[in-house]
């Protein structure tokens, strides 16, 4: 299996597979397939990032959903630049990873079928 469908088999989504996975940790998640996918850490939607479950007004008690306020966020690089450029995710900006991940799939893909092409050109010369 090679590197993109690696990537591809960590999101098992297909109708929608630039959606972030998250975890409370990083060891929750799978290991991320660079350059395509990272695991990075971003603040906790539930309780604004300072650890604490708001539900609970009596004593301080963590929040269900993070470990001191962060999220470790499995994010597929590759896929979210190509639906930034389809125009299908418009609240998300363009990062350098995604810029990064296109690079790194059009090398793949050029390499590729250079490889190819000058394998069909020796059969023909022999």
């Amino acid at each position: 299996m090679n590197p993109i469908e690696q990537n591809q088999a960590l999101f098992p989504d297909p109708n929608c597979p630039a959606r972030p996975r998250y975890a409370r940790s990083a060891e929750d998640l799978p290991a991320p397939i660079v350059p395509y996918s990272t695991i990075i850490e971003m603040e906790c939607d539930v309780c604004g990032g300072d650890g604490r479950n708001h539900d609970v007004q009596d004593d301080y008690e963590p929040c269900e959903h993070c470990i001191d306020g962060k999220v470790a966020v499995l994010r597929n690089w590759l896929v979210e630049a190509q639906q930034i450029e389809a125009g299908q995710l418009t609240t998300t900006e363009l990062r350098r990873e995604h810029l990064t991940a296109l690079h790194h799939y059009v090398q793949t893909v050029v390499n590729v079928y250079n490889s190819e092409h000058s394998t069909s050109k020796e059969k023909t010369a022999a």
